[in-house]
């Protein structure tokens, strides 16, 4: 599941932030684009989790076996 789900997770994070900055850069009058900035900051950063674990997981099952 964590395949798809890091990548998807970081596109939306990505998205949203880059939303949230042209939403404060041009609405200077209100503080809405802030917010939407922020979970666009705090969506990447599970995403970078999600892959950073995924691919932990992964390495540890793929590790050779010694052979004698």
């Amino acid at each position: 599941m964590s395949r798809w789900l890091a990548p998807l997770l970081g596109a939306v994070g990505l998205l949203t932030l880059v939303v949230g900055i042209v939403w404060a850069e041009w609405d200077a009058a209100s503080m809405g684009g802030v917010s939407v900035v922020g979970c666009g900051a705090v969506l990447l950063a599970a995403a970078g989790g999600i892959a950073a674990v995924h691919e932990g997981v992964v390495r540890r099952r793929r590790r050779p076996v010694p052979r004698r």
